[in-house]
């Protein structure tokens, strides 16, 4: 008999399959060189901020330019919603490596024991959760360091600090929700999280519109800590601000909590594992019973629309994607003013149309598993794609009836330069998305992903260029903003 593979083994391939799995490997094989000029881009801008941080500090002459309480508030609240952010991305990821990999109940019945398994996977999730955090931050943080402020370099241990502790979180969360929901209900619960967060901080940005600014400033008071730094509530915060002894506890308390699930977590993580892999989504009776539409087309068209509804997080997905109606339902409202007036809604609208074309053709691309079938079917070869960019199209207008209908009262003039830029960008980027879809989540549990980043960077830049476009057909004085003090 072979010995079981050791620790340092096993977490090698653990962080191996995650860089195979991650978006940057699934869109293009050849990856370091975009990387590393990328890297060295977010730097340089970093570098110019840090530099105009440390002026600020030099004017102040204090440690951190702002007072240390309303330092202390500011990273609080910064840790606090990158946790909730952190923790949200650690049950998809949670789920995706006890039930979507499909080899966790294949690793337990090997000899390896259970605990070493749910190590590597705990600190596999809090290395995918943490990696982006830490690049954003790092540059700041070494542009910092490059003039003196040492005390930047605090964000890599203090983020992935917070990574493992989230990540054991996120673990037991996971597994006694498995216990009472499906895989597919608990990583929707992930995906809602997700969109609760991004909500959250977007009405924090936007309450001083709308609640008297005395309110706010005695709100954002009560958060503020006392004048000898906020005692535990503020250890973590303490910590990123570079104090050595916070900083080195807020380490030890992390890798407790790390520790102590692994710990208790090995036997129910097992348990966890045998009931997803034998979990199968229940079908309803309606859909067995072997009904077809009137024609090929419509049945096409049918099980199209049922893939986008079926996509995992699509309502998170579309509220994202929409965010650009915010302005817009400002803008209609009169709650916001812009040059051009109500002109200004409509490039947005066109933008947001392109992008959700692009996104549920994605989807459609990422979501079919037996295109043969189709192929093999006594219909015209063009018909799935036709299809597949009516369901894509009719989803899109579906989210945008209210804007339009909006447009349509409120200002009636614009909406054939608005109809006539839904319907180029649209065509446009659905055409776009059937060749170069988007890469997404995996559409649904051990299938393959789809996409490329071409086709993100590419469907930007055509939504762009169509909106500009009707930017200077609907606007009044369309290029008055490039003059000076225009």
């Amino acid at each position: 008999m072979l010995a079981a593979p050791g620790f340092p083994w096993l977490l090698r391939h653990e962080l191996r399959v995650l860089w195979r799995n991650s978006i940057l490997v699934r869109t293009h094989r050849h990856v370091v060189v975009p990387v590393l000029v990328v890297a060295l881009l977010f730097q340089g801008v970093a570098l110019l901020l840090a530099h105009q941080i440390v002026l600020f500090l030099a004017r102040q002459q204090v440690a951190h330019a702002i007072a240390l309480p309303t330092a202390l508030l500011a990273a609080n609240i910064n840790l606090a919603f990158l946790f909730i952010l952190m923790f949200s991305r650690a049950i998809t990821a949670s789920i995706d490596v006890i039930y979507g990999r499909g080899d966790a109940d294949f690793l337990l019945a090997s000899p390896i024991p259970p605990g070493r398994v749910l190590a590597v996977r705990m600190l596999g999730v809090a290395c995918s959760i943490a990696a982006p955090w830490l690049l954003l931050g790092g540059v700041l943080g070494n542009g910092l360091a490059a003039y003196g402020q040492y005390w930047g370099l605090s964000v890599y241990p203090m983020f992935f600090a917070e990574a493992l502790l989230v990540a054991a979180l996120a673990f037991a969360f996971v597994v006694a929700l498995l216990r009472v929901v499906s895989p597919q209900a608990a990583r929707r619960a992930g995906h809602s999280l997700a969109l609760a967060t991004g909500i959250g901080i977007f009405i924090l940005g936007q309450a001083p519109r709308f609640v008297p600014q005395p309110v706010v400033a005695r709100f954002w008071a009560s958060l503020l800590p006392g004048p000898h730094g906020g005692g535990v509530a503020f250890l973590f915060a303490r910590g990123l601000l570079g104090q050595p002894a916070a900083l080195a506890a807020s380490l030890a308390f992390a890798l407790a909590g790390f520790c102590a699930v692994w710990i208790f977590l090995a036997r129910p993580f097992a348990d966890g594992v045998i009931t997803a892999a034998a979990s199968r989504p229940r079908g309803r009776a309606t859909a067995q019973a072997g009904r077809f539409r009137a024609s090929p087309f419509a049945a096409a068209l049918a099980k199209d629309l049922r893939l986008i509804a079926r996509f995992p997080g699509i309502f998170t997905q579309i509220v994202y994607r929409s965010l650009t109606l915010v302005p817009v339902a400002f803008i209609l409202t009169g709650k916001f003013h812009m040059a051009g007036g109500m002109s200004a809604a409509v490039p947005l609208i066109v933008f947001l149309a392109g992008q959700l074309g692009l996104f549920f053709i994605s989807v459609l691309a990422g979501g079919e598993t037996i295109p043969e079938l189709a192929a093999s079917a006594p219909v015209p070869q063009t018909m799935p794609r036709q299809a597949a960019m009516a369901a894509s199209v009719y989803a899109t207008l579906f989210i945008l009836a209210l804007p339009l209908l909006a447009m349509l009262a409120r200002a009636p003039r614009l909406v054939p330069a608005l109809a006539a830029g839904i319907t180029g960008v649209l065509l446009s980027n659905v055409l776009l998305g059937q060749r170069m879809p988007i890469p997404l989540v995996r559409a649904g549990f051990g299938k393959t992903s789809t996409g490329t980043a071409a086709g993100l960077i590419l469907g930007v830049a055509v939504s762009t260029i169509w909106s500009f476009f009707i930017w200077l057909v609907v606007a009044p004085h369309p290029l008055l903003w490039l003059r000076p003090g225009g």
